[in-house]
C-alpha cells in the first residue's frame, strides 16, 4: 500500500512543478527524471525501490500533465478573443454573479465539446438542467486565465468562458440518467424552501447541497469570521455524516454500509458539483470502507495520497483549488495529530474522571473534546493557506466548531431526510422541518455573536497581528507534534497572552493622540480614512467592486475599529463608491453622507438601498460643514509647518494656500460675473478662510 502512496506524492509533486514552475522547459526535466529513475533502478537497494517508485511517479505526472494540457486546452487555444454561435447544455440552474447571470453548461463549437462557464443578461427561456442553449459569445480560454493568474475556472475543468452578445436561446432539452443529480438537486432546493421557515431555509439549503443563494452575505461573512464557513461548503465533514448516518442505520454493519453507502455518497458528491473536498472525502471513505473486503488495513499516508492521485488524474490544474488545498491539508492535520492531542488532553486527571463515567454529560464531554482537537489539528495545517488566500485567521474557531458542530450534524441528517419527505408528504415535513429550526437558530445566533466579538479573527494587515499569528501557529505545531512538550492550559493562557499584548499593541498604535490621514492602495480609484481622536471617517471607497470595501474593512478591523463614525462620498462614480455596499455590509456605520446629485445614478440606489437595510442614517446635502470640519483640521496641521524647515508639511501648506487663493479669485470672478453685491462676495470670502 505505502507503493501507491510514494507514487502519488511523486504524481502530485510533478503537478505542482509542471504547474508552478517548468512549465517552459519538460524536456529538460523529462531526461533528468528519466536519467535518474534508471540510476535508482540499477543501484538495487530497498531504498533505491522506494526512490524509483517515486521517480516513477514524478514521470507519470509530468507526462499526463503534458497529456491533459494537449488534449484538453490547446483545441480551444485559437478561440480566445473571438466572438461566434455556439450551442450547449445546461448542467445546471443560473446563478446570479457579477457581470449578470451564470450559468455552467456542455458547450459545442465547430465540433469541439468541453465544459464552459456561460454569462448572460437576459434569456428568452427558462434555463433548467438539460435544458437547450443556443446565442452568439465572445470566448475566453483557461490558458489566457493561466496566464494572467486567474485559475479558478481551470482548476473546476472549465476551459471555455463565453460572454454572450445578445439574448441566451433556451429550449426545453431531453431528460437524461446524467443530470438526474442536478434535476433532483433542483426538486431538493425547492422542498427546502417550501418547507423550511424563510429565516432558516437559506442556512440549510447552503448546508445540504452547498448552494449559498438563498444564504444573506452577512451571514457568510460572519461564518467566515467565526471559523465555521466549511459547514456551508461542501466537504469531507458532509460526507462522513452521511456514510455515519448510513452506518447507523445499517446497525453497523460495515458490508452493508459500504454497499449502500458508497453509491449514495457519490450521488450526493456529483448533486452537489463534486467539489474537490467532497470527492477527496468520498475516495478516502470508500478505500476506507472497502479496505477489510480485500484483507487490507487501512492506511491513512495511502487513502489521503490515493484520494490526491484521483483528483490530479481527473484534473491536474485542481491543485490550485484554495478548497483542495485546505482540505487536504486540514484532513492531514486531522488524521495525524488529533488522536495525539486527544489522548495528551485526556490524561488530565480531572478530564479522565470525567470521561470515565458512562453518562450522558461524558459523552458530551467527549464529543466537544474531540471537536476541539480535530479543529486545533486541522488548523494548524490550513493556517498558511487561510492567512495566504485570506488574510484572515478565525480565533474563534476552536469554540465556535466546539459549541456548533454536534448541531449541524443534527440538522444535516434531519434536513436530508425532511428534504427527501417533503417531496411525498409536505405536510409532515413542514412538522419536521419547525422543529429542526431551532437549532439552526441557535448556530445562527453563536455565530453571529462570536462574529461580532472585537478581535474575533486576526487580519494580517500590520506586524503586530502577523506576530501574533506566527506564534499561534508555532504553538499549534508544538501541541500536535508534541503534545507532551508542554501543557494545554500553560499553552491556553501564553496564547491568549500573547494574542491579547499584540492586538493591544495594535489598537494603542492606531489611537495615538492627534489626527490621522491613511490612504489605502485601492487600485484604480479612492479611499482615504481620517482619525481625529476616536472619531473614524471614511472618505469615498472606490474601485475595483467590492474589493475596496474589504480592502478598508481589514484595515479598519485589524486595528480593533468595528464602528465608523461616517462615510462621506464625494460623487457616485464608481472609482469613489464602488465598495461602500461591502464595507456597510462588513463594518458598522453611525452615519452615510450622500452629495446631492445624480439622483438617477444606480449606483446611488443601490448604496441607499445597502444603507437602509444595515441600519445606517443617509444624510444627503452640499457636505458644508463636512468641508468645514476638514479645513479646520488641515489647517491645525499646516500650523506645525512654521517651525518646520524640512518636511511635507510646507511643501502640503504651500499647495493647500495656493488651492484657496485659486478658489477666491474664482469666487470673486464668479459673484461678480452674477451680479451679487460686493458685501455677499466678502462675506463668502471670510467663510473660505475661517
Amino acid at each position: 500500500m505505502r507503493r501507491l502512496c510514494l507514487f502519488s506524492g511523486g504524481f502530485a509533486m510533478a503537478a505542482a512543478l509542471y504547474l508552478i514552475l517548468l512549465h517552459a522547459a519538460p524536456g529538460v526535466l523529462l531526461a533528468a527524471l528519466a536519467a535518474v529513475c534508471a540510476l535508482l533502478f540499477l543501484l538495487r537497494r530497498p531504498i533505491a525501490h522506494r526512490t524509483a517508485v517515486c521517480v516513477l511517479g514524478l514521470l507519470t505526472g509530468f507526462a499526463w500533465c503534458r497529456g491533459y494540457e494537449a488534449l484538453f486546452l490547446r483545441p480551444f487555444a485559437d478561440l480566445s478573443g473571438k466572438t461566434a454561435a455556439f450551442s450547449a447544455q445546461a448542467l445546471a440552474t443560473p446563478q446570479e454573479s457579477s457581470y449578470g447571470q451564470s450559468v455552467s453548461a456542455r458547450l459545442t463549437l465547430d465540433g469541439k465539446s468541453c465544459m464552459a462557464v456561460i454569462y448572460f443578461d437576459e434569456a428568452d427561456g427558462e434555463i433548467l438542467p438539460g435544458s437547450l442553449l443556443s446565442g452568439t459569445a465572445k470566448f475566453t480560454t483557461a490558458q489566457e486565465k493561466h496566464l494572467r493568474g486567474k485559475d479558478y475556472d481551470l482548476s473546476r475543468g472549465v476551459f471555455l468562458t463565453a460572454s454572450c452578445r445578445g439574448p441566451l436561446h433556451a429550449e426545453p432539452g431531453r431528460a437524461s440518467v446524467r443530470l438526474a443529480p442536478a434535476m433532483l438537486a433542483e426538486r431538493l432546493r425547492a422542498a427546502i424552501q417550501s418547507a423550511f421557515p424563510s429565516d432558516t431555509a437559506g442556512f440549510v439549503q447552503a448546508l445540504l447541497l452547498g448552494d449559498k443563494t438563498g444564504l444573506r452575505y452577512e451571514d457568510q461573512n460572519d461564518l467566515a469570521i467565526a471559523g465555521i464557513y466549511h459547514a456551508v461548503a461542501v466537504s469531507g465533514m458532509h460526507v462522513s455524516i452521511l456514510l455515519g448516518m448510513i452506518l447507523l442505520l445499517c446497525g453497523g454493519n460495515h458490508r452493508l454500509a459500504a454497499a449502500l453507502g458508497l453509491p449514495a455518497a457519490a450521488f450526493f458528491i456529483v448533486m452537489t458539483g463534486a467539489p474537490a473536498s467532497a470527492v477527496r472525502a468520498g475516495v478516502m471513505q470508500a478505500l476506507v470502507l472497502c479496505a477489510p473486503l480485500v484483507r487490507r488495513e487501512n492506511d491513512p499516508p495511502t487513502t489521503i495520497c490515493a484520494a490526491l492521485l484521483v483528483l490530479l488524474v481527473q484534473n491536474p490544474w485542481s491543485l490550485l483549488n484554495v478548497g483542495l488545498q485546505l482540505s487536504f491539508a486540514s484532513t492531514t492535520g486531522i488524521v495525524f495529530f488529533a488522536g495525539g492531542l486527544y489522548r495528551s488532553l485526556s490524561e488530565n486527571r480531572l478530564l479522565a474522571h470525567l470521561l470515565r463515567k458512562k453518562t450522558a454529560c461524558s459523552a458530551l464531554l467527549r464529543a466537544m473534546l474531540t471537536a476541539l482537537c480535530c479543529t486545533i489539528s486541522s488548523m494548524v495545517f490550513a493556517l498558511p493557506i487561510t492567512a495566504i488566500q485570506f488574510g484572515t485567521v478565525s480565533l474563534a474557531a476552536p469554540v465556535v466548531n466546539v459549541m456548533a458542530l454536534w448541531m449541524l450534524s443534527i440538522v444535516f441528517c434531519g434536513g436530508m431526510l425532511t428534504a427527501l419527505l417533503a417531496l411525498a408528504l409536505p405536510a409532515a415535513a413542514g412538522v419536521c422541518a419547525w422543529a429542526l429550526s431551532w437549532p439552526v437558530r441557535l448556530v445562527l445566533l453563536i455565530v453571529r455573536g462570536a462574529a461580532k466579538l472585537p478581535f474575533a479573527a486576526l487580519y494580517l494587515e500590520n506586524g503586530y497581528l502577523i506576530a501574533a499569528a506566527v506564534f499561534l501557529y508555532g504553538l499549534a505545531l508544538l501541541l500536535s507534534l508534541r503534545p507532551k512538550a508542554v501543557r494545554f492550559w500553560q499553552a491556553a493562557a501564553a496564547a491568549v497572552l500573547v494574542t491579547a499584548c499584540c492586538m493591544g499593541l495594535s489598537c494603542a498604535d492606531y489611537a495615538l493622540p492627534g489626527s490621522s490621514f491613511s490612504m489605502l492602495d485601492v487600485g484604480q480609484g479612492q479611499c482615504l480614512v481620517s482619525r481625529s481622536g476616536e472619531s473614524v471617517s471614511v472618505i469615498d471607497c472606490g474601485g475595483q467592486e467590492d474589493a475596496s470595501g474589504e480592502q478598508a474593512a481589514r484595515f479598519l478591523l485589524a486595528r480593533g475599529v468595528t464602528q465608523i463614525d461616517r462615510i462621506i462620498l464625494t460623487h457616485f462614480d464608481a472609482d469613489h463608491c464602488n465598495g461602500v455596499r461591502q464595507l456597510l455590509r462588513r463594518v458598522r456605520v453611525k452615519t452615510l453622507y450622500v452629495p446631492d446629485v445624480s439622483p438617477e445614478s444606480n449606483l446611488r440606489t443601490k448604496i441607499l438601498f445597502a444603507a437602509a437595510q444595515a441600519g445606517d442614517e443617509s444624510q444627503s446635502g452640499s457636505l458644508t460643514a463636512f468641508e468645514r470640519l476638514c479645513d479646520n483640521t488641515l489647517t491645525a496641521y499646516f500650523a506645525k509647518a512654521k517651525s518646520v524647515v524640512f518636511g511635507e508639511q510646507v511643501v502640503i501648506a504651500y499647495l493647500c494656500a495656493l488651492e484657496n487663493e485659486i478658489s477666491a479669485a474664482r469666487m470673486i470672478v464668479n459673484g461678480l460675473q452674477a451680479g451679487l453685491p460686493a458685501d455677499t462676495i466678502r462675506a463668502r470670502l471670510r467663510d473660505l478662510y475661517q
